[in-house]
């Protein structure tokens, strides 16, 4: 294994990434990591479920990257991938990023700057799109549009789990979450539960930076949702996964009134809003499909199919 730092030493930040979409993905997603003035103070700890070039590549990288291996088959779900990374890192700070996150210029510093002298538990920062295309500019406003800049600056209750970081002891007390196969929410919603403030900023900046073919988001959107569907599941009763599952199919139409009233709220890239929404409605009646299941039937094998 290579590491960022001395082993000696504490890094003030660690980066955990999660590699499932193939070195295309992942090397401008280190290269802007390299870019961060505070690298020398960073770790970045990426745990590979890919293998071949990919592995290849980031064990050669300069500076150093911690690496985890998984076997590909049969991987893991991203969240148990994110826990092993969680556990390896030694950063005060443990930030979490997709493998086809690029940072901003700033990015680091912001989350740093953030979480010193306060007592937040998290900061989440915002996301934009890195890719042009009608494609890619649904897929981003149905995920994403909520964390478009600009979002609440200060206490929040809902960060993106692809630009996120917390303070060690806090994410520590409830990775078990990662471990059970959850999002970060549920690490968020605990925390909450415990008094612990989380919080949003506009300064660190992530750009989601994946083509999507439409074929391609349409199963991921569909995975994505029922293995959502399948977690929240698990706390339910029976009646309670009912009212759910057959609920869901109210999901399309509330769901796009939300990200409509998002969008107009944001103010920002309303002309590719207004032309993806065609496509935007489509995704959004798959995920409620997928939720639907989810909630019915459980998450089947979807989790292990998300990227």
């Amino acid at each position: 294994m290579t590491t960022t730092a001395s082993r000696t030493t504490t890094p003030v930040l660690s980066v955990v990434i999660a590699s499932v979409n193939g070195w295309d993905a992942l090397g401008p997603t280190l290269d802007a990591l390299d870019a961060q003035p505070e690298r020398p103070r960073m770790e970045v700890v990426v745990i590979d479920a890919v293998g071949g070039m990919t592995r290849e590549r980031v064990r050669e990288r300069v500076p150093s990257v911690e690496l985890i291996e998984v076997d590909p088959t049969g991987r893991p779900g991203i969240p148990e991938l994110r826990f092993l990374g969680v556990q390896r890192s030694r950063g005060g700070l443990v930030a979490i990023l997709e493998d086809h996150g690029l940072v901003g210029r700033d990015w680091a510093s912001a989350v740093i700057s953030a979480h010193r002298d306060s007592d937040l538990g998290a900061i989440g920062g915002t996301v934009e799109n890195g890719r042009p295309g009608l494609v890619n500019w649904a897929a981003f406003f149905t995920e994403y549009s909520r964390y478009m800049s600009p979002v609440v600056e200060g206490e929040h209750s809902d960060l993106p789990g692809n630009n996120i970081a917390y303070k060690r002891p806090y994410l520590l007390r409830h990775a078990g979450e990662l471990q059970k196969g959850r999002w970060e929410s549920w690490i968020n919603d605990k925390l909450r539960a415990d008094g612990v403030k989380i919080a949003s900023t506009n300064a660190a900046v992530v750009h989601h930076n994946k083509t999507f073919r439409l074929g391609h988001f349409l199963v991921q959107r569909f995975h994505f949702a029922r293995s959502f569907a399948g977690m929240r599941r698990v706390d339910q009763t029976l009646t309670t996964r009912l009212v759910y599952g057959f609920g869901s199919l109210a999901l399309p139409f509330l769901l796009m009134l939300r990200v409509t009233r998002t969008a107009l709220a944001k103010g920002r890239h309303l002309k590719e809003f207004a032309a993806a929404m065609p496509l935007i409605a489509l995704f959004l009646a798959i995920g409620a499909y997928g939720e639907m299941l989810g909630y019915l039937f459980g998450p089947g094998s979807s989790l292990g199919r998300v990227e």
